[in-house]
């Protein structure tokens, strides 16, 4: 037996996953079912292949997390009573919401989180989730194309002219650039360009070492083309934030632990902003995230005024009810995923959920799991796709099939918080053939008079990775 680097996120010895072939099955299939704009209704209650999907899986879902196949973090328990908390305030401020809201919260967010969790469990599986991802975004970009040009969005079109089923509202919005703004099979343009802006980094980044330089350089333009045609500054700028990320943390990491370079600056140039604007530093850099300068004043507006409701009710929030804003200001929706989350929930669910990104960030970005080329690569690239999405989560509500594909890939980043170049633990492709040549394994098939014989190699001391950290620099 050969000395085997962890790749897996599986509780140490566990066999109760379910096999790498099924894993990578069921996440194609969630993908698939986000892209299939079907709907119908059943008692007032929207059905979708996305939801039917996860009530089947929910329950699978559930009975392995308790079974412990993956190792317990807090984010798990944090995502639980986020969801809990927004139960809790849709009962008391729209208690005529209540069921079907926390049914649909509970399988987007927690379901959609798990599955993440427990079907993306180590480096094939991730490579394999980026790989169909990404051929996704690709493969729509021809439909977005013609979208954007004959402002015809055909697939949503046919099935509303085709088919019993409904599907996404077509949108009514002006062209920018010259081109309509392409919403693909999605409900709003931004959440199409948002698809394209998290996978695109992990796919050019992380998979470098899977994929010829040329091919891939290819892919990820036609990934960029397909954000582009959403013509949404969110989805866009998110991309150029991680690109800009990327390159600044490998001129940090010339100089020292580039994560706390780039956070320590980053806080002072938001602290430079805050003195500096006559406004919110938040406000200030969201508010001109924008193709033009009437979406950026509105989100000023909207930034003002929700933020003062969100004092009027900053504990359970004011739920979906009316909230104080001039009366030219007809339209009730909030561009700011983060400042929704407060105005309907409360400052709670805000805490609650950021603090499950926070986690998350320091976890995967350990400096003792550092030294594997290609985990440090898909790594960054997870981490730059969070990022990306924070910032264009300050620009539009998130809901929906992007909040699932969000949560998926959100959970699909946990097996990289346990795995380093200094362990040892084998994947759950390797743990069976393992077992065969251990002496006293219950799998074994040799006398343990073999085992001397058949005994590996001790890892020379030059392929060990040195403990070059102490506990403080962690």
């Amino acid at each position: 037996m050969t000395h085997i680097h962890s790749s897996s996120g599986i509780a140490p010895g566990h066999s109760k996953a379910f096999s790498p072939a099924v894993r990578r099955r069921l996440v194609r299939l969630i993908i698939v079912s986000l892209l299939l704009p079907l709907s119908f209704e059943i008692a007032n209650i929207r059905f979708t292949p996305s939801l039917l999907l996860m009530i089947a899986l929910a329950p699978f879902l559930f009975q392995q997390y308790l079974s412990g196949v993956v190792r317990w973090r807090a984010p798990d328990l944090l995502f639980l009573l986020y969801i809990l908390w927004q139960a809790l305030t849709i009962l008391l401020n729209n208690p005529e919401r209540f069921v079907t809201f926390t049914g649909q919260q509970t399988l987007l967010t927690l379901a959609g989180y798990l599955a993440g969790r427990l079907l993306v469990l180590e480096k094939q599986d991730f490579i394999s989730f980026i790989l169909f991802w990404a051929a996704a975004s690709m493969v729509s970009v021809p439909f977005a194309m013609y979208e954007a040009i004959r402002d015809d969005p055909i697939i949503l079109r046919m099935i509303l002219d085709y088919t019993p089923f409904g599907s996404m509202r077509l949108n009514d919005y002006e062209p920018r650039l010259g081109l309509y703004r392409a919403q693909f099979v999605f409900v709003h343009p931004i959440h199409y360009g948002l698809m394209g802006a998290l996978v695109l980094m992990p796919y050019w980044l992380g998979l470098a070492s899977q994929i010829a330089a040329a091919k891939r350089t290819l892919g990820a333009l036609l990934i960029f083309l397909a954000t582009f045609l959403s013509v949404s500054s969110g989805a866009v700028l998110s991309i150029a934030l991680q690109v800009g990320v990327f390159i600044s943390h490998r001129i940090a990491a010339l100089m020292g632990p580039p994560w706390r370079i780039l956070l320590a600056s980053g806080a002072v140039f938001y602290l430079v902003v805050e003195l500096l604007s006559n406004k919110s530093a938040f406000a200030a850099i969201s508010g001109r995230l924008a193709f033009n300068s009437a979406t950026a004043y509105y989100r000023t507006l909207i930034w003002e005024y929700g933020s003062a409701q969100v004092m009027r009710t900053p504990i359970f929030g004011n739920g979906y009810n009316y909230w104080a804003r001039p009366f030219w200001m007809t339209n009730s929706s909030v561009d700011n995923h983060w400042l929704l989350l407060a105005m309907v929930h409360g400052l709670p669910a805000l805490v609650l959920f950021a603090s499950s990104l926070l986690y998350a960030f320091f976890a995967v970005n350990r400096i003792k799991l550092f030294g594997d080329t290609e985990l440090d690569r898909m790594r960054l690239a997870w981490t730059l796709a969070l990022i990306g999405f924070c910032m264009s989560a300050s620009t539009v509500a998130i809901w929906g099939e992007i909040q699932m594909f969000f949560m998926l890939l959100f959970g699909a980043g946990f097996w990289l918080a346990s795995t380093g170049p200094g362990n040892a633990q084998e994947t759950t492709e390797n743990l069976e053939e393992t077992s065969r040549h251990l002496p006293y394994s219950r799998y074994s098939t040799r006398r343990s008079g073999d085992a001397e014989q058949r005994r590996p190699a001790r890892v020379s001391s030059s392929r060990r990775v040195p403990n070059q950290f102490s506990r403080k620099d962690i």
